[in-house]
């Protein structure tokens, strides 16, 4: 399951993941992700994914992950924190990230205040 949640102020989005995901699943988030990415087209967007609650994907499913990573950026994603709980839920949201080639924009945490901190830290650059 997921959830979804926009902040048209900051540019944030808020991704919630919990328990396994599914590929029908991931098919229906990635819809819903590419949605709200175009509500905020033309915006530095950060995004916040809490992994938290979220168990290992199927390979499909984590395929499908990576792929939305890479439209990430192309859609103007600055920034994105991963929220993880568990060393092996950071180990899968890094290799996500290094994948699709979005390393330096993802950084992974453990606390939700720092990831919040960093996402909206840089507001004030062009």
């Amino acid at each position: 399951m997921y959830k979804i949640k926009i902040d048209k102020i900051n540019a944030l989005i808020e991704v919630a993941f919990q328990g396994v995901v599914r590929t029908e699943e991931a098919h229906a988030y990635a819809a819903e992700y590419r949605k709200a990415l175009g509500s905020l087209y033309g915006r530095r967007i950060r995004v916040l994914m809490d992994l938290r609650g979220f168990s290992i994907a199927s390979e499909e499913a984590t395929e499908l992950l990576r792929d939305i990573e890479v439209s990430s950026a192309a859609m103007g994603v600055v920034r994105a924190a991963a929220l993880v709980q568990s060393d092996l839920a950071a180990l899968q949201a890094g290799r996500i990230a290094r994948e699709a080639g979005t390393g330096q924009a993802v950084r992974i945490f453990k606390d939700e205040g720092s990831a919040r901190s960093w996402l909206l830290g840089d507001r004030a650059s062009p």
